[in-house]
């Protein structure tokens, strides 16, 4: 898959909350091309510092406008440069990269588990979801933070009409419990479903073992660090299981490395060792 490297312009600017920032960028060959899970490297300032651009899952990708979209959490240096971002303002981006999501085509129950930060790649392959048949009451999405304050909740997402479940660690929004927690009361003993996630390392360790345990079908996408984001500086790579030994304990020393930037970010369930 091409992919586009220029400068792109900055328009639209929404705060979904405090401390969680949408940008959209006019960046038509870019919405052209992406699929969900893939995600874009944003340089976020013209000088040196910060040396490294960062990624970001893309949000939205709208063909008719010719706008890719983000939502971030403003919680550093890089996103804070990003954050100071105005309409019109100019900003250096690569992309599409990576390998996305498989696009459901419906034919079994469809579960979405957002935590934190995965909540946009997900947004977007529900979006797709739906535009290629699948119904979108037959998706539960589980969007969970720790608090409200921290829950990415914009209104696009409760405009698609799934079965939207919202949770919160402290309670303070929706169920009270974790993404994990929801999640492994919905499959209880049902295996006709495929599950779809994004977030934390932890959280996606926790759903990945849920999944082998009960031999249900998922997908996960993962959140690394990614200095170069295509392949070169290999600071992304983790470990995989080689496909026939796949499912085994995580402490079994065949394995093999495979880039998150690259070969990912999305895997299938049971191919990651996790550390």
């Amino acid at each position: 898959m091409k992919k586009h490297c220029g400068r792109y312009t900055v328009t639209k600017k929404t705060f979904v909350s405090r401390s969680i920032i949408r940008l959209s960028f006019r960046a038509e060959e870019i919405s052209k091309s992406a699929i969900p899970g893939q995600f874009i490297q944003i340089r976020v300032s013209d000088s040196f510092s910060p040396l490294w651009p960062r990624p970001f899952s893309i949000y939205d990708a709208d063909t008719r406008r010719g706008e890719i979209s983000i939502i971030f959490k403003v919680a550093g240096y890089g996103t804070n440069l990003l954050g100071g971002k105005k309409e019109g303002d100019s900003i250096q981006i690569l992309g599409p990269l990576g390998n996305g999501f498989p696009i459901p085509a419906g034919g079994s129950a469809i579960v979405m588990a957002a935590g934190g930060i995965g909540m946009p790649p997900l947004y977007l392959l529900s979006k797709f979801a739906i535009e290629n048949g699948v119904r979108p009451n037959s998706i539960i999405f589980i969007s969970g933070a720790r608090n409200k304050s921290q829950l990415f909740d914009p209104v696009e997402l409760t405009e698609l009409n799934m079965d939207l479940r919202k949770c919160t660690d402290d309670g303070s929004e929706g169920e009270k419990g974790t993404v994990v927690d929801i999640l492994e009361r919905l499959i209880g003993n049902e295996n006709n479903l495929t599950v779809y996630a994004c977030g934390p390392s932890a959280m996606l360790k926790k759903i990945d073992r849920s999944l082998s345990e009960k031999n249900i079908s998922g997908f996960l996408s993962l959140e690394e660090l990614m200095p170069c984001g295509y392949g070169i500086c290999s600071g992304c790579a983790v470990k995989v299981f080689p496909d026939e030994n796949r499912g085994e304990t995580d402490d079994n020393r065949d394995y093999h490395l495979k880039r998150v930037c690259a070969e990912g970010p999305v895997f299938k369930a049971g191919e990651v060792m996790w550390q």
